[in-house]
């Protein structure tokens, strides 16, 4: 058993983290109730976390005295403790600011714990400096690992080298069995709506694009990728984009993850595919948000009225919708389409006041129940895996979900490319083997020379 002392940060990330440690005891200094009261006002996803917690706390309440210890389901106890007066911190850690003020106090607990303990005591907190300060201190400290992937993102090339009688027998059929599709004895563990491109071992020109799929006996085959025309005015640039356009133009897959380095078309291109669904009335709407990370001033802070206060977070969707908008009335919907609607009569305008599109930020959906839908997240790495569980349990009947984002590159201080939420949850529904969810990484860049080769050095 061991005493794990809780920082506000792990609370703010996963409300629910009170189910995670086990039977051991849990800590909460009073000044992260302080702390998690002042972001209970906020309508955003740190003050939903902030009064998700507090309820849970109040029922525990309920059933005896926090300050002595209450029994959790788990079988460990949670504690709330004070500040305590008879440990004196360095004088280098002395409180010079609000912030410093209330890491200290939580040393504070941790130090009392441990002095009057003699189980294990471990300040478990997001923020690095404090876990730094806590083994300066001499107790043990670590970051809140429940939610870290523990397998890296997929970012090779994908191809399989197959026999050659394989891969012309993949364009007769379309859709063949996965058995006898190599000569060799490779371990290959694929998981289902992965995509890979086929290549003919002896002759490496010759190639096919295709999914992993599974059937209701469990069967596995390959299912060839046919020509794509256009889509919404654009026709994908590279084999990775073409595997994002399959995944969302094909209704029985319900969630996609698209991962990609800056300028690789993830946002672009899952726009464009999730307009095309709706202008051919597979989906009612399409409705885009996206988190609010302030990276200057906080946004309640900036003139204007509300939709003038987030309209700078939401510029860059506005950017892409009125590129293809401007792309499409310059082309077409592809051969052989017959489209709803004339390209030439669609603007960004009539979009808009025909109610097919939405743009958000995330705090104005949540509580939202999405149906006939299609529901697209972007920078979704900047989410949590609580907050992006919160958004896909949200969707109704049929509903498909896209998150995009670019897990290295992330605003927030207290997540990494490890444990965001885009990163962990894709992980966990790759590793349930589930038919309805596919995830992409699109890892070239194809907005220009320099923004592909800023996205690798930089």
């Amino acid at each position: 058993m061991k005493n794990f002392v809780l920082d506000t940060n792990v609370i703010l990330y996963s409300p629910n983290c009170l189910e995670t440690f086990e039977d051991n005891n849990i800590i909460i200094p009073s000044i992260v109730l302080e702390e998690l009261d002042s972001f209970k006002r906020h309508y955003d996803p740190r003050g939903f976390a902030a009064r998700q917690f507090s309820r849970q706390l109040d029922d525990l309440r309920l059933e005896g005295d926090l300050t002595k210890g209450v029994k959790l389901p788990s079988g460990g106890k949670i504690f709330v403790r004070f500040y305590d007066e008879q440990i004196k911190l360095p004088r280098e850690l002395e409180i010079i600011s609000a912030k410093t003020a209330s890491d200290n106090i939580i040393l504070n607990v941790a130090l009392s714990i441990k002095k009057e303990s003699r189980l294990p005591t471990i300040v478990v907190s997001k923020d690095i400096n404090v876990r730094i300060k806590a083994n300066i201190l001499g107790v043990e400290s670590e970051d809140y690992y429940h939610n870290k992937t523990v397998s890296e993102i997929r970012e090779d090339a994908g191809y399989v080298l197959v026999k050659g009688e394989y891969i012309d027998r993949l364009y007769r059929e379309k859709e063949i069995p996965v058995e006898g599709y190599r000569s060799d004895e490779k371990e290959f563990e694929p998981h289902p709506n992965d995509y890979f491109v086929l290549k003919n071992e002896a002759d490496l020109s010759q190639s096919a694009l295709v999914r992993y799929r599974e059937n209701e006996n469990g069967k596995n085959f390959f299912s060839l990728l046919g020509k794509l025309d256009d889509v919404f005015g654009i026709r994908p640039r590279n084999h990775k984009q073409r595997f994002l356009m399959d995944a969302i133009l094909d209704t029985d897959i319900d969630l996609v993850f698209v991962m990609g380095v800056a300028g690789s078309g993830k946002t672009l291109v899952s726009l464009a595919c999730a307009l095309d669904m709706v202008l051919e009335e597979k989906f009612k709407r399409l409705i885009i948000a996206r988190p609010i990370i302030p990276m200057g001033p906080d946004p309640g802070a900036l003139p204007g009225t509300e939709m003038e206060k987030i309209r700078p977070w939401l510029q860059p969707i506005y950017d892409n919708l009125e590129f293809l908008v401007d792309n499409l009335s310059n082309g077409s919907p592809g051969k052989g389409r017959e489209p709803v609607i004339s390209p030439h009569d669609i603007t960004l305008q009539y979009l808009f006041d025909s109610k097919l599109i939405e743009v958000q930020t995330l705090a104005y959906i949540r509580g939202r129940s999405v149906s006939n839908g299609i529901f697209m997240i972007d920078e979704a790495q900047n989410l949590t895996p609580h907050e992006i569980k919160t958004i896909i349990t949200r969707a109704g009947e049929n509903t498909k979900i896209i998150l995009t984002g670019d897990i290295f590159q992330i605003d927030s201080p207290y997540m990494s490319s490890a444990d965001n939420g885009l990163a962990v949850t894709s992980e966990k529904f790759r590793a349930s083997d589930l038919n309805l969810a596919s995830t992409l990484f699109l890892d070239k860049g194809e907005r220009s020379r320099l923004a592909t080769a800023a996205a690798k050095i930089l």
